[in-house]
């Protein structure tokens, strides 16, 4: 079979299973990673070679399409109304998700419960992949169940800028494990200062580059333009990254962020992207999912079980220390963490990320992949349960 019919078969196998699977309240996301794992080379090995010969850039690619569209939450009108307190919070429970993840692995991999390769690297990436919330089923829920209240302002503010810290976080796990498997003899200011430079420089690229978009876009009036316009920009700023070794991921989100607040016609623009990019979409993660080795699950139970372990201790606590401390109402601090469990797109790509990266802890993909299906069951069902406990959904609703 040749690469181009491939190439539309795959694709449409996708579309068609996630049509299939919406019954079953499948992501689409993980379908097309499923559907990947039972096409790749594991498997039925369908998936032609010359495609997985382009995996690396498909996947650098899409990522910063992602991370561009992120950028649209950071409106400065919206900040300004909300104020910083879901930015601390988002903040607060990223970070205690992290480390608590983080310092689990680590501790376990001294015992001989677990056993991994690399245990510092893959606890700190696995870590940084924790931090990550999917907002689009918690945004789903509240809108099913009309909830409306204090707790859920909190939480749909708070899972908007969940995704952003969680990239930072994560651009500082790869400049990390990048020196401690590379064995290179660094000083410790060099590990503290590497991945600040590396946020400073993608955050200063992607700026830099959304107000040259923003600027050169007023010469472009038709729809059509700008939509090429913002697609080409979003290439060139993933390619000056790639080029100078930052992150494609920050400086994509950054060149977002500033777009959305100094360009004009951004929903327009935001919009067309979305379309445009869906077959992308469709064709990296399926891509991504023919990576994921399915004789391996069986191996990787021990410690996907602690990552669903860790990674709701670590969003139940982190959300309610957050709102603690910023002295937030009782209901908030009971429910926000357990409202805050959904895992997709975003982890999955990191995952796509790290496997392309480094291919030694190519396991850590495997072990996502594995456990989004679970967070994406009881995400959804967390987020229920703490709209209902916290008495924000209509009565008429409640009893229907």
């Amino acid at each position: 079979m040749n690469v181009i019919l491939n190439l539309g078969i795959i694709i449409l196998i996708g579309i068609a299973a996630a049509k299939l699977f919406k019954a079953l309240k499948f992501p689409r996301v993980l379908t097309y990673v499923l559907i990947g794992a039972l096409l790749g080379k594991s498997t039925s090995g369908f998936i032609h070679p010359d495609l997985k010969s382009i995996e690396d850039i498909i996947a650098i690619v899409s990522l910063a399409f992602i991370a561009f569209l992120i950028g649209d939450m950071f409106r400065l009108k919206d900040i300004k109304k909300i104020g910083t307190k879901a930015i601390w919070i988002a903040l607060v429970q990223s970070i205690f998700t992290a480390t608590i993840v983080a310092t689990g692995t680590i501790l376990l991999a001294k015992t001989s419960l677990l056993n991994i390769p690399h245990p510092v690297p893959t606890a700190l990436l696995l870590g940084a992949c924790a931090a990550a919330t999917a907002p689009a089923a918690t945004f789903m829920v509240v809108r099913e169940y009309k909830a409306k209240g204090t707790l859920t302002n909190y939480l749909l503010m708070a899972v908007s800028f969940d995704d952003a810290i969680g990239i930072i976080l994560f651009d500082v796990a790869i400049v990390i494990t990048k020196i401690l498997l590379r064995n290179e003899q660094v000083s410790p200011l060099f590990a503290i200062f590497a991945p600040i430079k590396d946020i400073v420089l993608s955050t200063l690229v992607g700026f830099i580059m959304g107000l040259v978009l923003s600027k050169t876009l007023k010469f472009f009036k038709a729809k059509e333009q700008g939509m090429m316009l913002t697609f080409t920009f979003i290439l060139i700023t993933a390619g000056l990254s790639q080029q100078f070794n930052i992150s494609p991921l920050l400086s994509s989100m950054m060149l977002g962020a500033t777009f959305v607040n100094f360009g004009g016609n951004v929903e327009n623009i935001f919009s067309s992207i979305e379309t445009w990019t869906a077959p992308l979409f469709v064709f990296f993660f399926i891509l991504s999912g023919s990576d994921l080795n399915i004789k391996v699950l069986p191996q990787v139970g021990v410690i996907g079980t602690l990552y669903v372990l860790l990674r709701t201790a670590g969003k139940i606590f982190g959300g309610s220390f957050g709102a603690f401390a910023i002295n937030a109402p009782k209901e908030v601090q009971k429910y926000l963490g357990l409202a805050m469990l959904s895992q997709a797109g975003v982890a999955i790509g990191f995952a796509v990320f790290i496997a392309n990266l480094f291919p030694e802890l190519s396991f850590i993909a495997t072990i996502i992949l594995s456990t989004v299906i679970i967070f994406e069951i009881i995400g959804p069902l967390g987020a229920k349960f703490a709209i209902f406990r916290a008495g924000e959904v209509p009565i008429k609703k409640e009893r229907s």
